[in-house]
């Protein structure tokens, strides 16, 4: 029995216009038929995944699935009570993806690695999917969000992944309070989000869990001294204002901060990745969002380009289709079609 619902192709996931919704249930077949539907679903969202039903009660599954952006996110209620990847799981495919676990309503558990993260209502964790892990609901009903990243996705925003597993963020803090607000509010008005917004709700919602991720403690293998914060602080401010200087160069940041290029490599070297690569993807960021926008639709894709101080069209479009999974060209296409662009 196979699902309706397709996770995001490559294609898909550079396309920052995809806004949609689609909701499944095992109410709506027979009851004899539930248990594998709902294994067959949550295999087709996430990862393959064994279940164990409920011994007491026939097996209860509804899932919402949302699509904004580059991000995909479910909504997911059930009596399941447990759920485990396995080594066996692990060897039959899938990508190396993590998943952010948010508890709405009932209590659970993460296990793997060693570590458990019990997890109550608002609570977050995040999950390797790479590696075998156990996931644990102490009661007859529970209520979940759950978001599906790229290793690559994270990895932009916080190191040391796989230290920061199987740890609970509480909801009882700024950033897990923040979170739920987001996800509760875009999925309620999701109707009413416009292609064109897409991208800009996607990326926030990322910033902000990598943002509770850089709190655990796992997060830096030592935190920077008080004068490297402030360097490393010096050097964003300067490169954002820089951004589309073709000149912008280690060496001239060298030189603006008044710092060696080896000292400033030194500082970077526990951050999530190298200056600059983060220069590469600020700048084709902001290339992507003013493709996106209709004011500029007078503009040549290599005038964008070269605005944010790229000055090789071809190796634009080649640096774009890497990050992103299609050309320029592809994109802006695609947002006229939808009626981004007119």
């Amino acid at each position: 029995m196979s699902s309706a619902i397709q996770p995001l192709s490559s294609s898909e996931r550079g396309d920052p216009s995809i806004v949609s919704q689609q909701r499944l249930s095992t109410s709506t077949v027979p009851e004899k038929e539930r248990a594998d539907y709902w294994i067959d679903l949550i295999c087709s969202l996430y990862v393959q995944l064994d279940l164990e039903a409920p011994t007491d009660d026939a097996i209860f599954g509804d899932v919402e699935f949302n699509r904004i952006g580059t991000l995909d996110f479910t909504h997911l209620r059930s009596n399941g009570r447990r759920v485990r990847r396995t080594p066996e799981r692990i060897r039959q495919g899938g990508g190396d993806y993590f998943l952010v676990i948010i508890q709405r309503e009932g209590r659970g558990a993460l296990i793997q690695g060693g570590r458990t993260a019990f997890l109550n209502p608002g609570d977050f964790v995040l999950g390797d999917c790479t590696r075998p892990y156990e996931l644990v609901f102490d009661g007859p009903y529970h209520d979940v969000y759950v978001l599906r990243f790229l290793r690559k996705q994270l990895m932009t925003h916080v190191g040391n992944l796989d230290d920061l597993c199987a740890t609970t963020l509480s909801g009882g803090n700024a950033v897990g309070h923040l979170l739920l607000s987001m996800i509760d509010s875009v999925r309620r008005d999701l109707a009413e989000l416009h292609p064109a917004s897409a991208l800009g709700v996607s990326e926030a919602i990322t910033n902000v869990i990598g943002a509770g991720l850089r709190t655990l403690p796992g997060a830096n293998q030592r935190n920077p001294s008080n004068l490297a914060a402030y360097h490393l602080a010096r050097i964003r401010a300067h490169v954002q204002s820089h951004l589309s200087d073709p000149a912008l160069s280690l060496a001239s940041i060298a030189h603006a901060v008044n710092l060696s290029s080896d000292h400033i490599c030194r500082l970077f070297r526990n951050e999530p990745l190298p200056l600059s690569r983060q220069i590469w993807q600020q700048r084709l960021e902001a290339c992507r969002r003013d493709l996106a926008d209709p004011r500029l639709q007078g503009r040549s894709v290599s005038e964008i380009a070269f605005s944010w101080g790229f000055n090789d069209a071809a190796h634009f479009s080649r640096s774009f289709r890497e990050q992103f999974g299609l050309s320029p060209r592809q994109w802006r296409t695609e947002q006229r079609s939808l009626g981004c662009v007119s």
